[in-house]
């Protein structure tokens, strides 16, 4: 029997990029979604519609909070699960922290449990760079967990995942790989993130929201390089945690610039409000990951926005009718 990889949040930004690239590796592929409304469904089912052209896709629609979510899959042989499914989003985080536990903390335990029991070979595991907080001049290392101090109910719900995850796993033959990525950008990207919103907006003539001054520096980092990373990571010998993002960051004003260029339009500004502990800095370590699996970043922000902004130019039609967070 041909071992089937399972990704959870496969109508997710990341995950459906992940899907789309492990189908056309011929893999078979078990995608699990419960296309929730944490920002616009039809970009989700737009994503889901895409896989569904492509053969050996099984989509199951749960919920991964409930502890039977996963029953239909226990008869599958699995070689993989990528559990890249979460609510993201730090401002919302404040807003409605339960619905942030329950997905980011209890389906990560119930994923990690039925991992456990079913005795799966690997679990790779999404995260975020969210948990550091500010880095400061300080690269952020995965070791150093003593500065770690996650500064959302967001960075805390998927830190709670990490941990719990780490203990249940324990002692077991289930390899733990966790990756946390960083300002991930992109075709297909969420309508609740900066560049996919700064490009609608500057696009569509609007004011582009700015949080502050725009001088935040970013490590803004291209999908198409942390997809790269997901595949290197399968196959490890033993379990370990990654930073996945650019060591050279840019600012928002940068990235406006940036998209001005490509686009060819002007940029309407509006500075709001900083956001509550919003970081200045967010610069990783890559150390770890270059020596353990042979991964950098490829893409310089240039080329991943143009193809950003490429993307939006030809799918624009549907694109400019999604609900943009803070529109």
């Amino acid at each position: 029997m041909d071992k089937k990889v399972v990704v959870t949040g496969c109508s997710g930004f990341i995950g459906y990029h992940l899907s789309n690239t492990l189908l056309d590796d011929d893999k078979t592929v078990i995608g699990i979604d419960s296309l929730n409304n944490a920002y616009d469904v039809k970009l989700k089912q737009k994503r889901l519609e895409e896989l569904e052209k492509k053969e050996n896709f099984v989509f199951l629609n749960n919920n991964l909070n409930e502890q039977d979510s996963l029953n239909e899959i226990k008869n599958y042989e699995i070689s993989t699960i990528y559990h890249m499914a979460a609510r993201a989003g730090v401002r919302q985080s404040f807003l409605d922290p339960q619905s942030y536990i329950e997905d980011n903390t209890f389906a990560t335990a119930n994923i990690s449990n039925f991992s456990k029991q079913m005795e799966i070979p690997e679990l790779i595991l999404a995260s975020t760079s969210s948990i550091y907080g500010d880095s400061g001049q300080d690269l952020m290392v995965e070791e150093k967990d003593e500065k770690i101090k996650p500064p959302s109910v967001y960075a805390s719900t998927k830190l709670s995942g990490e941990s719990l995850s780490k203990i249940i796993l324990e002692d077991t033959n289930t390899k733990l790989i966790i990756s946390r990525f960083f300002t991930v950008y992109g075709p297909y990207g969420r309508p609740d993130m900066s560049i996919l919103r700064f490009i609608h907006w500057i696009m569509n003539e609007k004011e582009v929201k700015v949080f502050g001054n725009g001088e935040q520096q970013r490590s803004f980092t291209f999908i198409e390089d942390v997809i790269a990373a997901l595949r290197k990571m399968s196959g490890l010998e033993k379990s370990n945690t990654f930073n996945v993002g650019s060591n050279i960051t840019v600012s928002l004003n940068d990235v406006i610039k940036l998209i001005e260029e490509f686009t060819g339009k002007s940029a309407k500004i509006e500075n709001l409000e900083r956001a509550y502990k919003d970081p200045d800095v967010v610069r990783p370590n890559l150390e770890n990951i270059k020596n353990t699996i042979g991964w950098e970043p490829t893409t310089k922000i240039e080329e991943g926005i143009a193809k950003t902004v490429s993307w939006y130019k030809e799918n624009e039609s549907y694109l400019k009718e999604l609900v943009y967070i803070n529109e």
